[in-house]
């Protein structure tokens, strides 16, 4: 592959800005700490990659770009549909690796989501999203359907609200 001027010219724009990116390394731990407190998880339980969490990023700047491509330049992408994604990349790659001894408690499974959406609730959303809203999103992303898009409504939803 080459890496001369045609490719650097070709290459899709950066949606998901360094500023976030950096915000999303330097506060995710926090947010981690948060979940486990939540579900009373010794943070002794669990153990997180900063290899994951970079994959988990990058995966979810491929998903913006594939929707902008989409969208309009018109319409654009709102920032409910960029936490959305980011919400579900971020509770899809195995960044949180739990210890056996997290498997006696029944929301283990939770964590990594919730630290994600609470993460992206920072980021994105200028208004306050209820915490029972943000543990039943964790709950969908962890156990049920819910996919980048379904998750970016979620976010309109309180954006418009």
């Amino acid at each position: 592959m080459s890496g001369g001027a045609g490719a650097a010219s070709s290459a899709s724009p950066i949606i998901i800005s360094d500023d976030i990116r950096q915000q999303i390394y330097t506060n995710y731990v926090g947010f981690l700490i948060e979940a486990c407190r939540v579900f009373r998880l010794p943070l002794s339980c669990v153990e997180y990659s900063q290899q994951e969490l970079a994959l988990a990023i990058d995966e979810a700047e491929i998903d913006v770009q594939a929707m902008q491509a989409r969208r309009s330049r018109t319409h654009g992408i709102s920032s409910g549909k960029i936490a959305g994604v980011l919400a579900f990349r971020l509770s899809r790659f195995k960044i949180v690796h739990f210890k056996e001894a997290a498997w006696a408690n029944s929301h283990f499974h939770l964590v990594q989501e919730l630290a994600a959406t609470l993460l992206v609730r920072k980021l994105f959303m200028p208004c306050q999203v209820p915490a029972k809203n943000i543990l039943e999103l964790s709950y969908q992303l962890s156990r049920r359907h819910a996919n980048q898009e379904t998750a970016g409504l979620f976010f309109d939803a309180f954006a418009a609200g």
